[in-house]
């Protein structure tokens, strides 16, 4: 099956999606993002508000269920300093497509779409991708009664953070929740605050701030005192360390 990137234009909108994913429903969803979700399987938003609105669709393509992210508008400043930099859903999808070229996991990219308002500002934004299905680490490491089988997913967790690290690329909210564990992968979520960062000093900073993101999952979110410590030594053992 073909996987390109295409790029669409419809009135007000503009974005790109894969060729793989194109269907009828898609491609009407594209057009009129704001239309009624229901009529495409999908049920109450699963988060609603200022910020951000998502949905689960079940059958806006036949592959698999897509999860959409719309990124509001907060104001117009908001909406003046996007116009200058990439929407947020841009950023998940250059990022999400850069990372499954890195041979990263992501939940697959499936579209992104786009609105630019009459004054040449930007207005909300959308992001498509496939629902992934697995437990967080920030809900399973806790759970692993082995510590032998505990410290291999971590190493499979930090395997993953060092392959980005490694190309200068931050994820911005390493939440316990934004990497999920389905079977034998770790996949990144939530690409919003991702960024490639064009010289060594820059990089270090904010690998710096993911390492103490990450290690923060086990002192404050779920209080695990050696999780924390085991976490902290496998991230030095791998050459990274908090600022």
């Amino acid at each position: 099956m073909s996987d390109k990137v295409e790029s669409f234009a419809h009135e007000k909108l503009k974005g790109q999606y894969r060729t793989r994913y194109q269907s009828p429903k898609l491609r009407d969803f594209l057009e009129d993002p704001d239309q009624d979700l229901k009529k495409f399987g999908g049920g109450s938003p699963i988060k609603d508000d200022q910020t951000t609105t998502v949905t689960l669709v079940a059958n806006l393509v036949e592959e698999c269920p897509i999860y959409i992210k719309r990124y509001n508008k907060k104001n117009a400043w908001h909406a003046l300093r996007r116009t200058v930099s990439k929407s947020r859903a841009e950023n998940c999808w250059m990022h999400a497509i850069t990372l499954e070229n890195l041979g990263i996991a992501v939940a697959p990219p499936v579209a992104f779409i786009q609105e630019y308002l009459g004054t040449g500002l930007k207005g909300g934004s959308w992001y498509l991708s496939e629902l992934v299905v697995g437990p967080s680490c920030l809900d399973h490491l806790p759970t692993i009664d082995d510590e032998t089988v505990q410290a291999q997913r971590l190493e499979q967790i930090i395997d993953t953070l060092k392959k980005i690290w490694n190309h200068h690329i931050t994820h911005g909210d390493l939440k316990g929740s934004n990497i999920l564990l389905p079977q034998d992968q770790a996949v990144l979520l939530d690409l919003d605050a991702m960024k490639q960062h064009k010289d060594d000093e820059a990089a270090r900073r904010h690998i710096g701030k993911d390492v103490e993101r990450f290690l923060l999952n086990w002192k404050k979110d779920h209080p695990h005192p050696a999780l924390y410590e085991l976490t902290r030594r496998k991230l030095s053992e791998a050459g990274f360390s908090e600022q």
